[in-house]
């Protein structure tokens, strides 16, 4: 009876085990609006968002993160712009915003954001945003720290420290070759680029981080990316 009973427990454990560590469910939320109106706009955004199915508390967190950017986005930020006068351009801009899942292992959840904003004919800015959630863990539902992925060294900025001359010659190494922007130096580099901010988590929960866009020569998204593992940070710490 007892084994039985110490067998049923084990069954359940490994239940809920699998049930805390099961990938969530992503749809596209998408949608378009215009600003001021649809007749006569300036602005016009395009937006696909992430929203998760199930009813868990982690999968509410991270739905109410990108819900509230997006309701900031339509009622606030854009409908602003739209009235602003040196903001407006050729009076016709064209704002993007769509997203890539890059972690889905049921630990954690990294969600890479893409958006792009096209002021008049010759101009387009284009940035990254991603965000890595704790889907299983102590903070569950929480955006997590670079050290609070890598659960390495005493504090992000320990590491960010550590990478910044390490990624800032990878930097210099793209200007040789022509891939970035020639005419950022050191301390624009630093100011354009953080670790801390600019990293995202693969399947394996590996810190990748990317430079920005706009410090490429040719912008684009498709941006080169560094992977380090939890164990090559501690050694290089």
């Amino acid at each position: 009876m007892a084994k039985k009973m110490a067998l049923a427990t084990a069954l359940v454990m490994l239940f809920t085990l699998s049930c805390a560590f099961a990938e969530a469910v992503i749809e596209r939320r998408e949608g378009e609006e215009w600003f001021p109106s649809q007749k006569k706009w300036t602005y016009h955004f395009t937006y696909a968002y992430p929203r998760l199915t199930g009813d868990d508390y982690a999968s509410a967190a991270v739905n109410d993160t990108y819900e509230m950017a997006l309701d900031e986005m339509i009622n606030l930020v854009l409908p602003m712009f739209s009235h602003e006068e040196d903001m407006l351009f050729d009076g016709k801009n064209e704002v993007r915003h769509d997203f890539a899942v890059t972690c889905n292992n049921g630990r954690f959840l990294s969600i890479l954001q893409y958006r792009s904003q096209t002021m008049g004919p010759d101009y387009t800015n284009l940035a990254m945003e991603a965000l890595v959630f704790d889907m299983a863990g102590e903070y569950l539902g929480e955006t997590l720290t670079l050290r609070g992925l890598t659960m390495v060294g005493e504090s992000s900025a320990q590491i960010e420290e550590a990478l910044y001359p390490i990624l800032y010659g990878e930097f210099k190494s793209l200007q040789q070759q022509g891939i970035a922007r020639a005419d950022v130096d050191e301390e624009l580099f630093y100011l354009e680029f953080e670790p801390t901010r600019h990293f995202y988590a693969d399947e394996e929960g590996n810190a990748v981080f990317f430079f920005p866009p706009m410090l490429m020569a040719a912008p684009s998204f498709d941006v080169p990316t560094f992977t380090y593992t939890p164990a090559q940070l501690e050694e290089m710490l």
